[in-house]
């Protein structure tokens, strides 16, 4: 397969069909906010240790229907109609899609690993995610000098998220499955160092 040079937009909106048109860059992360193109690196080692780590333990404890996925592309409706959450817990047979929807994801989980993407994930994305109907979603944050914490946002039944008291430690939940986290475990190096 073979991709044509698309011109990225800069400093005018973007429309989803260009958005879906640009050649494919593994070197950086693209999604479209408030319709506009939005260019992130890709994440740095603690924030990627954090996802990969997160998704062994949800999988773990998943029913075997389920799979958590990182860096899927998720189709949303709204100004920022294509996002990129960190992991999505979604049925498995997702495999043969090119992207999710947004009614297929029983839980998104951003990680918050500065104060930038802290801002976005806590406020943006969770206005986002919680108009897109997506009933579960948790930001974990890695924030330097903090201990890793949790923050639930539950759909409730006006369309808007309860929003959790942070916790840190080990995190127990029971929607949308019964699961277990060890939120420490998620940024520790190999080896406990």
């Amino acid at each position: 397969m073979t991709a044509e040079a698309v011109p990225t937009p800069h400093g005018r909106p973007i429309s989803v069909a260009e958005f879906d048109a640009l050649p494919v860059d593994t070197s950086h992360r693209y999604e479209i906010e408030n319709g506009l193109l939005l260019v992130n690196a890709r994440p740095a080692p603690p924030h990627s240790r954090a996802i990969i780590r997160l998704i062994g333990q949800l999988n773990e404890q998943l029913p075997p229907e389920w799979e958590a996925f990182a860096e899927l592309e998720v189709e949303l409706v709204g100004r920022s109609p294509r996002r990129v959450p960190d992991v999505v817990v979604v049925p498995v047979d997702v495999d043969e899609q090119v992207r999710v929807r947004s009614e297929q994801i029983v839980l998104a989980v951003e990680v918050a690993s500065t104060e930038n993407s802290a801002v976005r994930d806590y406020s943006i994305k969770a206005g986002e995610y919680a108009a897109n109907g997506i009933a579960h979603y948790w930001v974990i944050d890695i924030l330097e000098g903090e201990p890793v914490g949790l923050t639930v946002y539950t759909l409730d039944e006006t369309g808007q998220y309860r929003i959790s008291q942070r916790v840190t430690g080990v995190a127990k939940v029971d929607m949308p499955f019964a699961l277990t986290i060890d939120l420490d475990s998620l940024t520790s190096r190999r080896g406990g160092r």
